[in-house]
């Protein structure tokens, strides 16, 4: 500190100075200070270290004169200077309390508008009705008397309403429990019908009845059981992708939230870097000049822009972008990065496992519907594929970040280590300013350019993608108990078409005539039987098809159904020729005629013999003719007696 007194000149140059620096730092009395809390607060910042600064020139003045008195003074200012640093976090706290407050009293606020404009509009609809209201009063009178009185007659309309509900529910269990109930009938009858045909045929002595039932039974349990192998082969492959690729989401989702969070510092940090370099952007342009050396020793401590603190803004903006640029330059995403390798080999394995899985069920009799179930697993493979590929670039700084960043990074050292170099006390020259201009410039263009990549990340995905991939999941899921339920009720419609098939052929056998009918059906019952068969053949694809008795189910299916097939066959011809034998012997008839006087002299066995008119003969019986009144005596009435075949010389 210098110790030569002080004269007027020179406090005429300091306050002629301290009034320049707070033009030049636009805080003059008549001007108004920024209305952004931040640039207010950057503004008083400054204006606060020329304050301190002039007080600092004054205490040595003063202490010039009087060492004890400056004391006091350099004590005030250093409390003041702690009181004033303590302000702007308090102003900052305080605003953001307004600026909250004010947000909420906006709300609020925009809330009673539109609560006063509902409660207008709610005022004129009312003010329509009451309106109307009073037209229908005067033109229904009538109506409203009857409606009344219908009203009253019940308690409330609350009620009334809740006994339409208990109706509808009342009669929706009714008639589920009719459904039921018919379902239980129709598979008791035809369990009863099956056994009558069982018993018939055991007393009738039909084997192929009993067989028939025993080979439909094996041939149903077989069936059964392959239908059951292919849904638990189609869920136990579908359970395991359904892990694996939860499993890999899961882990993507992590990574790529981890990524998100980090990316969104990056950000902040960059963002408030900008600012800076935008607000000493702003004060580059204005040019210092002096009009004494006094003064130039006094504007050299007052030029906040000079070597030095130029050179303590780079330090600070290094550090931010070493921050920024701590993902590319060094091993720490060396272990995210090998995380997504395995994500993908992991997503890659259930991919294919889905789609060997589509494939399959894409050779089955629905396979049509798995194809739009292929289109959207690729689709969704796809959505993850580029998911990934983010994650992976931005990780790496394959999207450009990296470069960018260590670009600026770069520029940013070169500059520090360039000014940390020079002397501290000297000022930037007018030259250099202008050059600093166009770095300022062209750091700001890079800064907003890392903004804006920063700023595309994959939120979007981490919410779509999941979404897509359960979706899928649910709509395979929902295809593959479709198609079983489909076979499930195909086998029980064939195994119902078999077994009334049998039932029939012996209801025909006593009331019809064997026709063309009866072996159309069997042929029909046969392609029905034959069509399921090859169906869940093909359905069953190349799985391994083993019974419980170590024995090939395939092999058990058409081993009953052709035997069935084949014992149906022998039955339905026997029953055939059973039924024609006995029309057969019904079926000739021999007519004699003779005339009324004439007696019939029957032969010994008269068993095979019957009158017509049900009258009895016997041996020594004979058959006398009369007359018909109705005809004369003249006329002659003729009798038929019926003789079966095989007994015409009788």
């Amino acid at each position: 500190m210098s110790l030569k007194p002080t004269n007027r000149k020179e406090v005429a140059i300091l306050k002629h100075t301290m009034v320049a620096l707070l033009q030049e730092l636009g805080a003059e009395d008549e001007q108004d200070y920024p209305t952004d809390m931040h640039a207010f607060l950057s503004v008083i910042q400054e204006e606060q270290k020329i304050y301190d600064t002039v007080f600092e020139e004054i205490i040595r003045q003063v202490t010039v004169n009087m060492v004890e008195r400056g004391d006091i003074l350099s004590e005030i200012r250093n409390r003041y200077s702690h009181l004033f640093i303590k302000i702007p976090k308090h102003v900052r706290h305080l605003h953001t309390e307004l600026v909250a407050q004010r947000k909420l009293n906006k709300r609020l606020t925009e809330e009673l508008v539109r609560a006063k404009d509902t409660v207008c509009e709610l005022h004129k609809e009312v003010e329509v009705i009451r309106k109307h209201d009073i037209e229908v009063a005067k033109q229904a009178q009538d109506t409203q008397e009857k409606l009344v009185s219908i009203l009253t007659q019940s308690d409330n309309t609350d009620e009334i309403l809740e006994e339409y509900h208990k109706l509808y529910k009342m009669q929706r269990d009714r008639l589920e429990e009719a459904v039921t109930i018919t379902e239980s009938e129709k598979r008791m009858w035809i369990d009863a019908a099956t056994k009558l045909v069982m018993r018939i045929g055991h007393e009738s002595g039909i084997n192929e009845l009993l067989q028939l039932h025993r080979f439909e039974q094996a041939r149903l349990r077989s069936s059964n059981h392959m239908i059951e192998i292919i849904r638990s082969s189609n869920d136990s492959e579908l359970h395991l992708i359904e892990k694996k690729s939860q499993d890999s989401i899961l882990k993507l989702m992590q990574i790529s939230r981890a990524v998100v969070d980090e990316d969104q510092l990056n950000i902040e940090t960059i963002t408030k870097m900008e600012k800076d370099i935008r607000l000493i952007l702003k004060s580059l342009d204005c040019e210092t000049t002096y009009e004494s050396e006094a003064e130039k020793r006094l504007l050299d401590r007052f030029n906040l822009y000079d070597v030095k603190a130029l050179s303590e803004h780079l330090f600070k903006w290094v550090e931010h972008i070493t921050l920024v640029a701590q993902r590319f330059t060094s091993d720490k995403d060396l272990s995210v990065q090998e995380d997504l390798i395995n994500i993908r080999g992991m997503m890659e394995t259930w991919v294919e496992a889905g789609l060997k899985l589509l494939q399959k069920n894409e050779k089955t009799t629905n396979g049509k519907d798995y194809k739009v179930l292929t289109e959207a697993l690729n689709s969704c493979n796809a959505e993850i594929d580029l998911w990934l590929r983010k994650v992976e670039m931005r990780v790496s700084g394959e999207d450009g970040i990296a470069s960018h960043v260590i670009s600026l990074q770069n520029q940013l050292e070169d500059r520090y280590t360039t000014y940390s170099a020079r002397d501290f006390d000297k000022p930037l020259p007018a030259s250099e300013r202008v050059q600093l201009k166009d770095a300022f410039t062209n750091w700001i263009e890079q800064t907003t350019l890392l903004i804006s990549t920063l700023t595309n990340t994959t939120e979007r995905e981490q919410q779509r993608v999941p979404m897509h991939l359960e979706n899928w999941l649910n709509r395979i899921l929902d295809q593959i108990n479709t198609d079983t339920d489909v076979r499930n009720e195909e086998n029980v419609k064939v195994h119902n078409s078999m077994t009334s098939w049998m039932v029939q052929l012996l209801v025909k056998g006593a009331e019809e005539l064997p026709s063309d009918q009866w072996d159309q059906e069997f042929h029909q019952l046969n392609q029905e039987l034959i069509s399921f068969n090859l169906n869940l053949l093909r359905d069953s694809g190349d799985l391994e098809m083993i019974s419980d008795d170590k024995s090939d189910l395939r092999k058990q299916m058409l081993g009953h159904s052709d035997k069935w097939l084949t014992i149906a066959k022998r039955l339905l011809i026997n029953e055939k020729k059973l039924v024609q034998k006995v029309l057969d012997e019904k079926k000739k008839v021999k007519v004699i005629k003779f005339n009324a006087a004439d007696d019939i002299i029957l032969p010994e066995d008269t068993s095979n013999l019957t009158a017509i008119g049900g009258a009895s003969l016997s041996r020594n019986s004979s058959a006398v003719l009369t007359p018909d009144p109705n005809l004369g005596n003249e006329a002659t009435k003729t009798s038929l007696i019926e003789i079966k075949e095989g007994e015409e010389d009788n």
